[in-house]
């Protein structure tokens, strides 16, 4: 792919998901990005199989940091220590972009707050992601996808069961779909600064993320004063939306909210033309009030083809549908493998991660290289910087790089 952020260097001072997978997209779109580590523990992410939450092991292959952190050089650097805070200085000096989740008595602490950074390099875009937002009584408190994307911002009630059984999160919920936003607003203060000349601060939360993906759940909510009521598996007024189980127990999502439009191919799909013209179903009106009744006899239709059979009448007339795929069918649906969804990693053999998902000009995305090893680069970087071999061997010997 055209390396659209080619020049553009980004220093990244982040642990875990959220904003290392913002660094690892901006990686995917050209830039070069260096990530700052401590010089002996280096982002827990590198120790997350050791954590007991059951992630399936793979003779030593850490596929969530690779996931989160591709493309990227590594330099293990003690920013705590004064000597060590000048180096990072020295990196924000040559960088465009800072991206870190570290809360503010941290960065106060360390002395890297946007106020400080930008006295070093006024033109730096600094972009901050944590968990509740900037303000307000949690703003210093540690958030994961978890608790301020899933939980607290409530999606996780509105895909539980109508019965209140909670429905836990998958991997990383929050975490990527916040660090393509947060991408997104970096690309935007780059553009600006084009423009203007000028750097800036780019805030998000997870917080903000989930308020914005649950919108049009969260807005009747708040208009209304009460939450819109849980639902079991019955359609809401349009039987073309929703969830059915073929003859080999698979399911099938339809989406056709423009029931009319779709109402007479459906139809052939589902081998029963005498239902366009019924007196019960001839227009959406009519299907909406008799939908309880179109929904239980669609679900018996369904019963008699398989996931195969019903995909190719469902393509063949047109309707708009889904098959109900695992994750391994996922990554090998035909729509995956031809447009590049999975990328092959560059070291790996066989090895494949989930590339991020803009694509510029008509052509996939390639990684450049796997994750780092923690202080891979660290050489490299502080030789671009001006350090020579006594200085970066000092700063060795007092364990402020690594």
């Amino acid at each position: 792919m055209e390396p659209m952020l080619e020049g553009v260097k980004v220093v990244e001072l982040a642990q875990w998901g959220f904003v290392p997978s913002c660094a690892t997209i901006l990686a995917d779109w050209g830039a070069d990005v260096v990530k700052v580590e401590h010089p002996r523990n280096g982002d827990p992410m590198r120790k997350i199989g050791s954590m007991g939450i059951g992630l399936p092991d793979f003779s030593g292959f850490n596929y969530m940091f690779e996931q989160l952190n591709r493309g990227k050089r590594s330099i293990g650097l003690d920013v705590s220590k004064p000597r060590g805070r000048d180096v990072f200085l020295d990196l924000i000096r040559q960088a465009d972009v800072l991206v870190t989740s570290f809360l503010e008595p941290a960065r106060k602490r360390l002395g890297v707050t946007y106020e400080e950074v930008a006295k070093v390099n006024p033109r730096l875009i600094y972009a901050r992601g944590h968990g509740q937002g900037q303000r307000g009584p949690d703003a210093d408190q540690p958030g994961f996808d978890v608790v301020s994307y899933w939980s607290r911002g409530g999606i996780g009630h509105l895909v539980s069961t109508k019965d209140g059984r909670f429905i836990k999160p998958w991997g990383g919920s929050g975490d990527l779909p916040g660090g393509m936003f947060l991408a997104g607003g970096i690309a935007a203060a780059l553009f600006r600064r084009s423009v203007t000349g000028k750097g800036g601060l780019v805030d998000m939360s997870l917080l903000g993320a989930a308020i914005w993906s649950s919108g049009v759940d969260i807005v009747p909510a708040y208009l209304s004063g009460k939450d819109i009521p849980k639902h079991g598996d019955e359609p809401r007024g349009n039987a073309l939306i929703g969830h059915y189980m073929t003859k080999d127990h698979r399911y099938i999502y339809l989406n056709m909210m423009e029931s009319d439009r779709y109402w007479p191919g459906f139809c052939t799909a589902l081998g029963r033309e005498d239902l366009a013209q019924h007196p019960h179903y001839a227009d959406a009106p009519k299907r909406t009030q008799h939908c309880l009744e179109l929904w239980e006899l669609i679900k018996v239709e369904f019963g008699k083809a398989t996931l195969a059979e019903w995909a190719e009448r469902l393509r063949r007339n047109g309707c708009v549908w889904g098959p109900v795929q695992t994750p391994l069918e996922a990554t090998r649906d035909v729509q995956v493998v031809e447009n590049g969804y999975m990328v092959e990693h560059p070291s790996r053999g066989k090895v494949k991660l989930a590339s991020s998902p803009v694509q510029y000009n008509d052509s996939k995305v390639a990684f450049r290289s796997g994750a780092p090893l923690l202080g891979e680069h660290s050489e490299a970087i502080l030789g671009a910087l001006g350090y020579d071999t006594a200085k970066i061997e000092q700063l060795k010997s007092e364990g402020i790089v690594a």
